[in-house]
């Protein structure tokens, strides 16, 4: 924004409803420019909601990583790159996987290699630094009224703030999109995920099933393996009743279509942690006796169920003071992990139109060309993400569907370059080579 702005005009008052990664990185890089006056309104706590995948893990490509840190105050900057995991020395590697662990097809390519785990919470820990300036806990939004002047913003207490842009980072039930674009709709894939965590010691990292996780497809349901290690404290105790936010884990997710759950007495959403924790055990009944180890451990308190809905298609609307970002604008299965990363550079790509905009007057042609950039974007990924829950589960509808699924799977793996395993990582895991490996360290 040119100097007139900064010189003759108050601040740009920029309200963000919703606490989520896009949302913080848009106010971390704007309240430190006079040209803006910026304000996050969260419902929430400043602990957050402890049901929630705030305690979770995603992944940052890193060329994302980089450029985040580039843009933010060197004492964020600090704060995120300890939110880092200590990745495998060989990268971010998977491997899909049958009920007996044996590999389907191996994601190593470069892109993938170069995803970083990242913690959560302690990503949200380093975004929430100087809070105090910038963010309102407690405010629950309903509505908005815009009109040539700026938007009114409604609260649930009856109190109203003023801005000149606002913007909603309040998650895939984004009240602010319904309102902006009512007929937009979201589609249920009918599929609901238990993710869980478990604790991350030396033993229960070598019950890794493959060097980085793994995806475990079987007709009609899967298991996901991965793991977030704290590059300050690597590993930590053994308790199957808690586990502090900050400490390294397992993340184990086990997908199934809702009306199919073994425990049929209840919905999924009126069940006990214990009663769900049950409910994978149960589904694992027959696999690798390595799976069904790592099922015995998850921490029933930590439980988080995710009943999957897709943001149906936005098409361009007409750009007013109002604007989306994140799953508010683009929701998408989480396979593949690429929510969070594109809830992260649609909050850098907005921060960035905003700087642009010359006067108040150019505002809304920035917003105009952020919202046509962040819609293909967004929904590209979507559609990626959607290609591989689509594999998971509608290529696996029935045991012949997935035999073939499998083959092509063997076919992908055959054709794709891979970089060597090394010779001390067997497969399936061996508990007395890794415990041999920590010996020599």
């Amino acid at each position: 924004m040119a100097a007139e702005l900064a010189n003759k005009s108050a601040p740009l008052r920029v309200a963000v409803i919703g606490a989520g990664p896009g949302g913080l990185v848009l106010a971390q890089l704007l309240r430190h420019d006079e040209r803006f006056q910026v304000t996050v309104y969260e419902r929430g706590t400043l602990q957050g909601n402890g049901v929630s995948l705030v305690g979770f893990r995603i992944l940052l490509a890193s060329a994302v990583l980089d450029t985040l840190r580039l843009r933010l105050q060197p004492d964020v900057r600090d704060l995120v790159d300890r939110a880092v995991g200590t990745p495998h020395r060989q990268g971010n590697r998977v491997a899909f996987t049958d009920e007996t662990l044996h590999v389907k097809c191996r994601l190593d390519v470069e892109i993938s290699r170069t995803l970083n785990s990242v913690s959560r919470w302690r990503l949200r820990k380093a975004l929430l630094s100087g809070h105090e300036e910038f963010l309102q806990f407690g405010r629950t939004y309903t509505s908005y009224e815009e009109n040539g002047e700026g938007v009114k913003v409604n609260f649930a207490d009856g109190e109203t703030v003023h801005c000149d842009v606002l913007v909603g980072a309040d998650g895939a039930g984004s009240r602010i999109r319904k309102q902006l674009l009512p007929n937009s709709t979201r589609s249920d894939s009918g599929v609901t995920v238990l993710y869980f965590k478990a604790p991350f010691t030396p033993e229960t990292e070598a019950m890794l099933p493959w060097v980085s996780g793994s995806m475990t497809v079987v007709p009609r349901r899967s298991m996901v393996v991965a793991y977030y290690k704290n590059a300050e404290k690597p590993y930590g105790p053994y308790n199957l009743e808690t586990i502090d936010p900050d400490d390294s884990f397992l993340m184990i997710g086990m997908g199934c279509y809702t009306n199919e759950f073994i425990n049929q007495s209840k919905h999924p959403d009126e069940m006990t942690p214990e009663e769900l924790k049950d409910e994978c055990i149960a589904r694992a009944r027959g696999w690798h006796p390595l799976l069904q180890s790592i099922l015995a451990i998850i921490i029933p308190r930590t439980v988080y169920i995710s009943h999957i809905k897709t943001q149906d298609q936005i098409e361009p609307w007409q750009t007013g003071r109002v604007t989306i970002l994140g799953d508010a604008a683009h929701s998408m299965t989480p396979y593949l992990g690429k929510g969070a990363t594109n809830a992260i550079v649609d909050g850098m790509a907005l921060a960035e139109a905003l700087k642009q905009a010359e006067d108040n007057k150019e505002v809304v042609p920035r917003l105009a060309e952020y919202e046509a950039s962040m819609l293909r974007r967004g929904f590209a990924a979507a559609k990626e993400s959607m290609l591989v829950h689509h594999l998971v589960f509608a290529a696996g509808s029935t045991p012949w569907r997935a035999w073939f699924r499998n083959i092509f799977l063997y076919m992908w793996d055959f054709f794709t370059s891979h970089p060597p395993t090394p010779k001390d990582d067997p497969f399936p895991v061996s508990y007395s080579d890794k415990k041999e490996q920590r010996a020599l360290v």
